[in-house]
């Protein structure tokens, strides 16, 4: 293990109200720690590192501790860390879950055949399951970790249980992601009937950005099959914009045809994924949707 890092922090999401939502009057503290775990991959000496926000208890709050989710960041396939996306990692933590991010390898550095990637994921899901038996165990993904995250569920072995799913604008079929851009490389994407898009230099480089990792499109191909159905039969939550020039809505047909419940913001893209609120109404706010879903995950209703 590494060294642990201990930061008290009296959060409420980015500081607004929440829609709704009880659980964040008065506002949750958040301890936040870093550190490290070793991969299980042979002769490998990576240690990932993770980053853990736990809501805490006080005579104030009387929170409880409701789940443990591993929140998979996004980034084209290729960028962040486990520091990216902290509005969303503090405002789970305002629902009562115990929130692990990580710096997992992917683009050039790991790319989809050296399978690092999901090993590394897949260590990391260990982790959590180990750490924290006494809690049910939840997966959310923003963007491309919103592919990672349904792909595990459906991909896991059987032991690992799996409470929920929470995929917030996720890159659910590459190779439809893929072709997005290139029509907007090409400037047919208007054409081509996509409403938001991108400008063909923005195109281009989240092209290099994917392919970075994924290399080829019948790698693409091949991995959208464990989006195509819920063969595990994990309850999701699919939360998507209606504007979103990084996801446009055919990317996530398919998990829209089997997703236990469907969110979709009218307006908004891809901010989705790095905030939970945005400011000029509070409506846009999908943190009760959460909230109602885990209530019905954990069967507290």
């Amino acid at each position: 293990m590494g060294n642990c890092q201990a930061v008290n922090k009296a959060t409420s999401a980015d500081g607004h109200d929440d829609g709704g939502s009880s659980r964040k009057q008065p506002p949750v503290d958040v301890t936040v720690t870093e550190t490290s775990i070793p991969s299980s991959i042979e002769n490998d000496k990576f240690q990932i590192p993770i980053k853990i926000f736990t809501p805490t208890t006080t005579t104030a709050n009387n929170i409880t501790k409701r789940a443990v989710v591993f929140f998979i960041h996004g980034g084209i396939f290729a960028l962040g860390d486990m520091h990216s996306h902290p509005t969303i990692s503090h405002a789970l933590c305002q629902l009562g879950l115990v929130v692990v991010t990580a710096s997992f390898r992917n683009g050039e550095e790991a790319p989809h055949k050296s399978n690092v990637t999901m090993r590394d994921l897949n260590d990391v899901v260990d982790h959590c399951l180990q750490t924290y038996k006494d809690l049910p165990f939840g997966l959310v993904g923003s963007s491309s970790g919103g592919f990672f995250a349904i792909h595990l569920c459906q991909t896991l072995h059987s032991t690992k249980q799996i409470a929920f799913c929470i995929p917030i604008c996720p890159v659910a079929d590459p190779f439809k992601r893929a072709s997005y851009l290139r029509s907007s490389i090409s400037g047919s994407a208007k054409s081509d009937g996509y409403n938001a898009v991108h400008t063909p230099e923005k195109s281009k480089y989240m092209l290099e950005k994917q392919l970075s990792f994924w290399q080829s499109d019948e790698c693409m191909l091949e991995a959208r099959e464990s989006t195509k159905s819920n063969t595990k039969n994990v309850p999701t939550l699919l939360i998507i914009g209606s504007a979103d020039k990084n996801v446009p809505f055919d990317v996530t047909n398919e998990v829209q045809g089997w997703a236990t419940r469907t969110v979709v913001i009218g307006g908004k893209g891809h901010e989705l994924c790095d905030k939970i609120v945005e400011s000029g109404g509070h409506y846009c706010c999908y943190l009760p949707d959460i909230e109602r879903f885990l209530k019905h995950c954990l069967r507290e209703e």
